[in-house]
């Protein structure tokens, strides 16, 4: 049977899988992402060691498989900048997603932002790959003036696989271009007052035929065939979607999803309908059909429960339910937050903190937060009726998906461990080089799925949340002057 191989580069790891034309998974490799750096606000990667990483991880996963390959999709994590010069190499490390560098330029360029998100739909974030131009254009123009083109990961290991520079629009157009129409808008590079815009992008071509065929360099180093059709598939959020059942399985009406950052998404015939336009939210084009994929991709995540074990002594790993009076906000990243909150200066805070309170408690609190949040993203974006599919390492938190189930009124399916986002690429190969209509032999049947509470958790959850909400109008104000504070701290400290 035909052989399909999937590669996904993310933030936490490099993972690999086969699958044959029955959906069923043959093979998989996966390594650390060993190339990921961060040092305060500057979170960046090594281009060449990610792309040595994502060649073992294939070759590993090629070397466990028999029969005949016919084809390999890529996907790799979301926004950032990972720039290459005329020959197609390395511009300087990348800058990842996570990068908060250009925090400042957010926050000082208001209206020239509202101007990029009337034409694209989404407001430009420190995450942005057109607010990264812009910060090394201003900060380091020698290397600015080195670039090329401005690839995101997967962009980058397809031209490190095809020697191709290529692109697709579903996960171009949030930064570049209007998702109604579907071109590039040159306004982006105008408002923000960038040198060069859209001449950086590469190629685009919708996904399915955005493909090349396998360089001998790559062939070489994979031990696959060369000329086997590599295709640039839409970005990692949209894969795992498919994978989790957004728009491939049916009663499925949002998901969320849980790794190193957070994802709330949901699939809306038109998005222009949303009861509420965050800033942070982004829209694209569904891959494997019509529709839009809405969603909120947060800089805090189930990372947030890391930064609480290290900032607070002896919190369990996987509490039980402590319920309190404990209110967490749960911005902990330096970058600020994202979606569906977008503030540079978004910072945490731990309300209703008393002498008697346990590391149960700040653990659970946390978890709390994450489902909050969750419920209010859903609601800004308008989210249909179904049951909630989640994914990501909290899915396997029998705990944590029941409160989620209660909070936001919704049967949760759990969709636990790392493979939702390697099945749904299997899935749209498998639409694009097999013809293969239906996705279900690839994501598979629902998981288990939690109905929300009825009883007293059900008045504890619905009377937190209003206060969660109600604490966050009260507190964001104060965000910009607590970090203006911060900055004038860190300066008093350095002082000899």
């Amino acid at each position: 049977m035909a052989v399909l191989l999937c590669l996904d580069s993310g933030t936490t790891s490099v993972k690999a899988a086969a699958f044959d034309e029955a959906g069923r998974l043959l093979a998989q490799a996966e390594h650390p992402n060993g190339a990921l750096q961060r040092e305060g606000a500057r979170v960046e990667q090594d281009m060449h060691r990610t792309r040595a990483e994502a060649l073992s991880v294939l070759r590993d996963c090629a070397a466990q498989a028999t029969g005949p390959f016919a084809g390999l999709i890529v996907t790799g994590q979301g926004d950032g900048l990972w720039p290459v010069d005329a020959d197609g190499k390395p511009v300087g490390r990348a800058l990842t997603w996570l990068d908060g560098r250009a925090r400042g330029l957010v926050a000082a360029m208001a209206p020239a932002l509202d101007a990029v998100q009337a034409a694209t739909g989404s407001r430009p974030t420190a995450a942005s790959a057109s607010l990264q131009l812009l910060w090394l254009q201003q900060n380091d123009p020698a290397r600015h003036a080195r670039i090329t083109h401005a690839l995101r990961l997967k962009e980058w290991l397809f031209l490190a696989l095809t020697g191709r520079p290529l692109a697709e629009p579903t996960a171009l157009l949030p930064v570049w271009g209007d998702w109604r129409s579907g071109a590039l808008a040159p306004v982006v590079a105008e408002s923000l007052g960038l040198s060069r815009g859209t001449e950086l992008l590469p190629d685009l071509a919708p996904v399915g035929a955005a493909r090349a065929g396998l360089s001998q360099a790559a062939a070489e180093a994979t031990g696959l065939p060369q000329g086997l059709p590599v295709l640039l598939g839409p970005g990692d959020v949209q894969a795992t979607l498919v994978g989790l059942g957004l728009g491939s399985r049916a009663g499925v009406g949002r998901a969320s999803i849980f790794g190193t950052s957070a994802i709330h998404a949901c699939l809306l015939d038109d998005p222009a309908a949303m009861p509420q336009a965050p800033a942070g939210a982004m829209i694209q084009q569904f891959a494997l059909g019509p529709g839009y994929l809405c969603f909120h991709p947060c800089f805090n995540g189930a990372t947030l429960l890391h930064h609480l074990s290290r900032r607070f002594a002896d919190l369990p790993a996987a509490p039980a339910p402590d319920y309190s009076a404990l209110i967490l906000h749960p911005f902990l990243e330096p970058g600020g937050e994202r979606a569906p909150w977008t503030d540079p200066h978004a910072s945490g805070a731990v309300i209703g903190l008393t002498a008697a309170s346990t590391p149960a408690q700040i653990a659970w609190a946390g978890r709390e937060a994450l489902a909050f949040v969750t419920r209010a993203s859903h609601a800004m974006m308008g989210a249909p009726g179904g049951a909630l599919s989640l994914g990501g390492g909290l899915a396997g938190d029998e705990h944590f998906a029941q409160f989620l189930a209660t909070v936001t009124g919704c049967t949760v399916q759990r969709s636990p461990g790392s493979h939702a986002g390697l099945r749904g690429l299997a899935a749209i190969a498998a639409r694009f080089l097999l013809d293969a209509r239906d996705p279900a032999p690839w994501i598979g049947p629902a998981g288990h799925g939690l109905a929300p509470d009825p009883g007293p958790v059900a008045a504890y959850a619905e009377g937190k949340y209003r206060l969660f909400a109600a604490l966050l109008e009260a507190v964001s104000p104060f965000w910009e002057p607590l970090s203006d504070l911060r900055e004038q701290a860190e300066k008093l400290m350095e002082t000899p």
